[in-house]
């Protein structure tokens, strides 16, 4: 099992959006064997994803998951349990914009899922 980690600030914006992106990519090419989380370097664990941030991932046309978002604190123990961390901070952080804020940094973040995808997939 593959286990890859998107990092940013708070876990409520980019770092969800990208792990719902990018499951979401791994669920539409039948690939169970890689798995996607988030968490938050100054994250407050248990707050859900942004509501602005989930109206860009349906904008986008990406499928939300069942289990609503719940914020995560970045630990050294969970750094060490995933294979790939990805650090999201040099993106855009959305966080107090408007949806088309959101909707930009949610395209950017689907065309950085697709890139890695395909990296770790050699496609």
């Amino acid at each position: 099992m593959t286990k890859i980690l998107f990092i940013c600030t708070g876990n409520i914006c980019r770092s969800p959006m990208a792990e719902v992106i990018f499951n979401n990519i791994c669920h539409k090419n039948k690939r169970k064997d890689i798995i996607a989380k988030s968490a938050g370097t100054h994250a407050e664990n248990g707050q859900p994803m942004s509501e602005l941030a989930r109206e860009a991932l349906l904008k986008c046309g990406e499928k939300l998951p069942k289990t609503p978002h719940k914020s995560t604190l970045l630990t050294h123990n969970l750094m060490q349990k995933h294979q790939k961390i990805i650090d999201l901070r040099t993106f855009l952080d959305p966080f107090g914009g408007d949806l088309d804020t959101y909707i930009r940094v949610c395209k950017q973040l689907q065309i950085e899922c697709e890139r890695l995808y395909n990296e770790l997939c050699k496609t």
